[in-house]
């Protein structure tokens, strides 16, 4: 039986391919994490050696790190557990989304199951526990989680994490946060027996009341009681109801607890999050928009206009670019409408200067985290797969490198893009016909388009494009419906 550390110890690949660097994590149930350098993109083989005793930094200049978990050799004749890492490869393969972390590769070496993931070198946000402090942070944090399970828990069939925790979200290179390690993951509609006494199934202190009951199928709301444990321990230091989780809670009727220093709506979110009763929970998308908007419950939309005191500089500078006078002529301006303002960032978003085009999309950023649709769409248009004049001057001033079919090389911008294109589908906004019949339109044309990015899904492509059909009827787009029926027709 081979000794996974003895390839860090004598320098040979493993699998004839990665080159282990150090260990990640060793903390898991049945895996350990360890940096490798993948050698296959490496030009100068001779500096391999060099590798160990880089900085992340210099790593990077030799080839593409990589973070491998790799099943422990005492497990490896067990099938139970190799099928667990192919099911971990598989359940979320065609998963795309800005805020999830899954396997790029899977493959056994030497009798060894083990999965090829993206390196975070931020670590995950157990390093936050009890840091998280102030507001902004928290919704950052709940935002970004929270619309990572929702789109999870919008597959067909939905797809239960079941071990949501601090440890399981990473932070990415832009401070991101995005959900990983999808090993006991359940599409909803499996058996499950004792959660309790399984080491693979879960962390008991993130487990909600239901999971230990017997012969309960995986359910989101379950997803939706980890999370409010792991924000209760970011923001205290503690979990709420002790290491026994959602059985002390409901058995030893452990009081609903207390995080100090919370704001009021952080606070109800949490509480919510951790009623025993699964139907008392919120869904992950209502987490989410509530995260946009900055409060919980969200009593109603927040009217369409927005104050220059909220965005401060951003519009200040904006307005003082688009009206062509100076800050202090525009600093007293009365409220103005989102209307105005998206045309605003529209006009700093289309200049050839890169000190604008930032400018203007942070003011974008802003109206569409007010769940402005035009303005995610445009934020969309910016990081997607557009041969369009402004989308790819945009990203020539980004430094986004695109291929021959002006789709960006790298899978950052595509994800990006493809998360707020599913955002202003999820929205379902009735007002903006025209632009949900091309946000569902380009998010099929990924899945169904030859491209290097995504694997194709022609049942997710054709899904996609009956959505577009609909909405193009409604908004009376013909040249679009004229594009939707001859990818129709492909699938004849």
């Amino acid at each position: 039986m081979i000794n996974i550390e003895d390839f860090a110890k004598t320098g040979e690949l493993f699998d004839n391919h990665y080159k282990l660097l150090r260990p990640l994590s060793t903390d898991g149930g049945t895996a350990d994490v360890w940096l490798a350098l993948d050698a296959n993109t490496v030009k100068d083989r001779s500096r391999l050696d060099e590798a160990p005793n880089l900085p992340d930094d210099q790593i990077e200049e030799l080839g593409l790190i990589v973070a491998i978990k790799i099943y422990r050799p005492k497990n490896a004749l067990d099938i139970e557990g190799e099928q667990r890492f192919r099911d971990e490869y598989m359940i979320v393969f065609n998963c795309n989304h800005t805020n999830l972390l899954h396997p790029t590769n899977y493959s056994i070496f030497e009798e060894i199951p083990y999965l090829v993931l993206p390196y975070c070198r931020q670590g995950s946000s157990e390093k936050l526990i009890g840091k998280l402090k102030k507001d902004c942070d928290i919704w950052k944090y709940i935002e970004d989680v929270a619309s990572g399970l929702a789109y999870l828990h919008a597959c067909t069939p939905p797809i239960v994490h079941q071990d949501i925790k601090p440890g399981n979200v990473l932070i990415d290179d832009i401070y991101n946060y995005a959900i990983t390690d999808f090993g006991i993951s359940s599409k909803k509609g499996g058996k499950h027996g004792f959660y309790f006494d399984d080491e693979n199934s879960g962390t008991l202190a993130y487990m909600a009341p239901e999971r230990f009951q017997e012969d309960i199928e995986p359910i989101p709301q379950s997803d939706i009681w980890a999370f409010g444990a792991t924000l209760h321990e970011l923001l205290t230091g503690n979990v709420p109801f002790g290491e026994e989780g959602g059985y002390a809670q409901v058995e030893k009727k452990v009081p609903m607890p207390e995080a100090p220093g919370i704001s009021a709506d952080i606070q109800r979110l949490i509480h919510a999050c951790l009623a025993p009763d699964p139907n008392d929970r919120p869904t992950a998308q209502q987490l989410a928009v509530a995260a946009r908007m900055k409060q919980f419950p969200v009593k109603s939309k927040k009217p369409l206009y927005i104050t220059l005191s909220l965005l401060g500089m951003i519009i200040v500078g904006a307005l003082a670019f688009f009206l062509g006078g100076t800050t202090g002529e525009v600093e007293e301006a009365p409220n103005i409408p989102v209307e105005d303002l998206y045309q605003i960032a529209l006009k700093q978003m289309d200049c050839d200067n890169v000190d604008s085009l930032q400018t203007g999309m942070q003011l974008m950023d802003s109206l569409s985290n007010a769940n402005y649709i035009p303005a995610i769409y445009q934020m969309a248009f910016t990081y997607g797969w557009y041969s369009d004049s402004a989308s790819v001057n945009r990203k020539k001033l980004l430094g986004i490198e695109i291929d021959d079919l002006y789709m960006p090389k790298s899978d950052r911008p595509s994800n990006k893009a493809v998360a707020l294109f599913t955002r202003i589908m999820e929205l379902n906004d009735s007002s903006y016909a025209d632009i949900n019949a091309n946000a569902t339109y380009r998010l099929a044309c990924y899945f169904v388009m030859p491209n290097n990015i995504y694997k194709p899904n022609y049942e997710k492509g054709k899904k996609f494009l009956l959505r577009s059909k609909e909405w193009a009827i409604k908004a009376g787009d013909d040249v679009l419906l004229e594009r939707i029926e001859k990818g129709l027709a492909s699938f004849q």
